[in-house]
Order: structure tokens, then sequence, then C-alpha cells
């Protein structure tokens, strides 16, 4: 009669947890019989075998092939995470640990991202993701024009917030040094503050003004100034630690591993889950099929934004099996999130 019931009683809510802690730990379909072996229950192998029976009826535990033992579903680590979980802090040796791997990354932020990927995923031993500040939210603070040959120029973006975007464009005109120079100035007087979206409206709003074709440096301004924002639709994701990954016995068969490392490979598809993250602005856990990704349904996410000036400017993540230990990611994951916020306030001011 288990599918009618409304809700999980006290005794299959301590049986769910246990089963959960042992399979996270063991990786091998937990038993009754151990079960009540390891936690204080004062219940016999029968009366836990019972309970689990009924947990496998209301969908938090499956049976593999003909284990006597049952794992759980994705459903009974949501479950787990949203009403079971109690997290632990990371000890300040811990906090202290991540601190000192941070300190040579503080100058800059490609840098600061990339490692911030490392001490994740040697932390966790997952795969440590960070989504970098999307390009069209880089709050412009400074544009630079370099002349590399009579036909190509060099454009450099400096953000508010430390990233430093250069591409080479080609351009049908020669232009001087000087003349980059004063284009420049124009620019920068212009768009200084502006986001890289607010930037495009205003660059495309000065095209449509009739004057602008009756000044040549205003035109030439405006071209570069939208060659330097054009073409760029995705922030950077740095990977760390995917090496640990494969080391998960879940993922010793091959084509398992195949799949997960063709979506680190394509990384918009892992733009598209890191994003849901930053619409949520604050920490979330997204397990399995949850994911709606073919290829990664046996994986979990947890990730939280990291923020400057208040807005959500991109995020850390944690890529591991639905059989992680979900406590210390989201202490591990959470405090990293902070700590890079920090960091980023302190290179802004």
């Amino acid at each position: 009669m288990a599918h009618a019931q409304v809700s999980v009683t006290e005794r299959q809510r301590a049986v769910l947890r246990a089963v959960i802690h042992d399979y996270i730990h063991s990786a091998e379909p937990v038993g009754s019989r151990s079960v009540s072996r390891r936690h204080a229950f004062h219940l016999g192998p029968a009366s836990i075998r019972n309970i689990m029976a009924d947990l496998e009826e209301l969908g938090y535990l499956a049976q593999p092939h003909t284990s006597a033992g049952r794992v759980p579903t994705d459903m009974g680590y949501r479950f787990y995470v949203d009403a079971l979980m109690d997290p632990t802090r990371l000890t300040p040796e811990e906090e202290g640990l991540i601190e000192r791997r941070f300190s040579p990354a503080r100058g800059q932020v490609e840098g600061l991202m990339r490692e911030t990927s490392q001490v994740l995923g040697s932390l966790s031993r997952c795969a440590g993701v960070v989504l970098g500040p999307r390009f069209e939210q880089l709050q412009v603070k400074r544009l630079e024009f370099v002349s590399l040959a009579p036909d190509r120029v060099l454009l450099i973006l400096v953000s508010t917030s430390g990233v430093v975007h250069h591409k080479v464009v080609t351009v049908d005109e020669v232009l001087p040094q000087e003349e980059l120079n004063r284009v420049a100035r124009y620019l920068n007087d212009l768009l200084h503050g502006l986001t890289l979206r607010e930037v495009r409206q205003v660059l495309l709003a000065r095209m449509a003004e009739e004057k602008a074709l009756y000044d040549r440096l205003l035109r030439r301004a405006l071209h570069l100034g939208r060659k330097t924002v054009e073409g760029e639709p995705f922030a950077e994701v740095y990977i760390g630690g995917t090496t640990h990954i494969m080391e998960q016995p879940e993922f010793a068969d091959g084509e398992k591993m195949r799949a997960i490392f063709a979506a680190f490979e394509e990384k918009s598809r892992l733009v598209k889950i890191l994003d849901r993250c930053l619409d949520d602005a604050g920490l979330t856990v997204i397990i399995g099929r949850e994911l709606e990704d073919v290829g990664l349904e046996e994986l979990s996410v947890v990730a939280s934004p990291f923020f400057q000036g208040g807005a959500p400017l991109g995020a850390v993540a944690v890529l591991g099996p639905t059989r992680m230990p979900y406590e210390k990611m989201v202490s591990l994951v959470g405090y990293t999130a902070r700590l890079v916020s920090r960091l980023l306030a302190g290179e802004a001011s």
C-alpha cells in the first residue's frame, strides 16, 4: 500500500538516508542486512527490507538486476538533497587550503577562472567547471586598437572585472596608429561603463543617425567598435579535474566515458546547464536526468553563481556522478563561489 502514502515516514527517511550514505561510499547496491548492521535503527533486516521495498515502490530506490541490494534513484537523491541532507561546513583548515590555492591567480580574471576549475576538481575528486563572465555582461573599462599591418588591426577590450578580450580583424582601408588612437579615445568616452549588450545598442543607434555618414572619424570608430563586440555568443568555460571522473566505478564503461568527454568538448552544452544556475541566483543541485542532456544522465551538477556589484557574473560548479557526497559538494561550491566574488570585488576596486 506504499503507493497510497502522501508523505514519507520518519523511519523511511532514516532508512533512505542510510542507503544513500552507504551507496555513496561503496558504489555497491546496499542490502538490508548491511543497513541493519551499520546503523543504529534497532530494527532487524526483515523490517528494513520491508521499508526498502516501500521506498522502491515510492520511486526513491531501485533494485538493479537480480542483486539483493538497492541503489538510490534520481528521485531518491532529489528527496535527499531537498529534505534529508545536512550540509557540512568546511573546516577552517579546508577554507585556508582553498584560499592559499587561489593566491597565485589573483592578478587576472582568466587565471582566476582557470585556477578555480582546478581547485574544485582536485578538492571534489570530480570535474570542476567554471562558467566565465558572459561576454555581453562585461562592462567596458577601456578599448585599444593596435595597427599590425596596413589591412589588419588588433582590437583589445578590457572590462571593469579585469577580463581582457582581444582579436585581430581585417579592415578595408589603411588606418595609421594615430588615427586608431583617436578612434579609441572617442569610443572610450562614448562607451565607458556600459555592458557590451548596451554597447551594441548605442553603436547601432549612432550608425542609424544620418550625420554619421559625414564624419569619417565617427564612421571608422563605429565600424571598429562594432567589430569589437560582434560574434561573441558564449562565455568561456573552464574545466579542471576531468580525469577524476574516469576513476569512478560507474564510468568504467568506455561508451559512457566517451559520452561524457564529448560533452566536455562541446562546451555549449555545459553553458546551457550552468545558465540555469545563473537564473536561480543561488546554489543549485541538478541531478541525473534533470540535466536534460542525453549522455549525461548519470551525472549531477552542484553549482553556484559568483557576483560582481550584486549581479551574477558567472558560475562555479562540480560535475560528478549522481553518487556524489552532496553535503560536501554543496559546502565546497558555495564557499568557492563566495571567495571568487570577494576576489573579483578586490580586483575591481
